[in-house]
């Protein structure tokens, strides 16, 4: 009895100790593996839940970024003219095109239309843009032929600027803003030492026609007269080898001063074209000081004089 109860209590420690095969075997249900949810991954997971095969979150190579493209501005008429000099500086006046420009815009000729009539408008704005730039010093009658000259300087300049410039502003004159305050300029400069309306008036063409005629002979090069194979110091010394051997008895001027004439300097020619208008403006001025006074003999009081006379 006693053995007995031993072995039934050791038989019931080893009962209690071994697991249950029932409980212990999963759920056949529950292994059977559902086929609507993907095979695990064989390479395993990062320890975030991620996927050693997905590229989420790493940063992709500097090379293979997409380039964004640029935000297209607003079209303007300013930034038509703008493209307008860029085509002009590159490609010449024959290479500029409404279509050109549209190219250099990123857009079509016909959006370019929407904001200039056609060709002869565009090279009509482009002039006016250029000579806008103008800063005029306020006008002193005392030194009005120094800023004359200064002007003249500045117009050169101006029309040698930009690629073809001169040839466009051959038969145009501004139309906008800069021919308002170019002309009040030129009046209140010149008023005061006694030159008349009508001169001061006709100057500001003849000013402008004189610049864009000789910055116009400037842009065509040397070329325009030597022909493409010679330079201009060739060209000049066949010149003047032919002068030279001209008989001197029928040509005695040209002979001696044939160096004077052929002398390639386009600054000293440019400044003496300058320097004649201003010496004919001022056989109109009746006041050498506009300040304090007429020229002698012009008062009133010898005026009188001289009628009684």
């Amino acid at each position: 009895m006693t053995f007995r109860a031993r072995d039934t209590l050791g038989c019931m420690d080893d009962d209690a100790a071994r697991p249950d095969p029932q409980a212990a075997r999963p759920d056949a249900r529950e292994a059977r593996p559902d086929p609507r949810e993907p095979p695990p991954d064989p390479r395993g997971a990062l320890p975030d839940g991620g996927s050693w095969a997905s590229a989420a979150g790493v940063p992709e190579a500097p090379w293979q970024l997409a380039t964004r493209p640029a935000t297209r501005a607003p079209l303007t008429r300013d930034a038509i003219v703008d493209a307008a000099l860029r085509v002009l500086d590159a490609e010449g006046v024959d290479g500029l095109s409404m279509r050109r420009v549209g190219e250099e815009l990123g857009t079509g000729a016909a959006s370019i239309y929407w904001h200039v009539k056609n060709k002869e408008q565009l090279l009509q704005l482009v002039f006016e843009r250029v000579t806008a730039a103008a800063e005029l010093p306020p006008p002193d009658p005392a030194h009005w032929q120094d800023q004359l000259r200064a002007l003249s300087i500045w117009m050169r300049k101006t029309l040698n600027s930009h690629r073809d410039l001169p040839r466009i502003s051959m038969g145009r004159i501004p139309s906008g803003p800069t021919i308002a305050l170019m002309s009040e300029w030129l009046f209140t400069l010149l008023t005061p030492v006694g030159i008349p309306d009508e001169v001061i008036a006709y100057l500001g063409d003849l000013f402008g026609l004189y610049v864009g005629a000789f910055t116009f002979e400037e842009s065509l090069g040397s070329s325009s007269f030597t022909g493409p194979d010679l330079t201009a110091e060739q060209f000049l010394g066949m010149m003047r080898d032919y002068l030279l051997s001209l008989p001197e008895d029928r040509f005695p001027h040209t002979r001696r001063t044939v160096d004077l004439m052929l002398d390639y300097d386009p600054d000293g020619r440019y400044a003496f074209g300058i320097d004649l208008m201003i010496r004919g403006l001022e056989t109109y001025a009746t006041r050498k000081d506009p300040l304090n006074g007429s020229l002698p003999g012009t008062e009133p009081a010898s005026l009188a004089a001289q009628a009684m006379g």
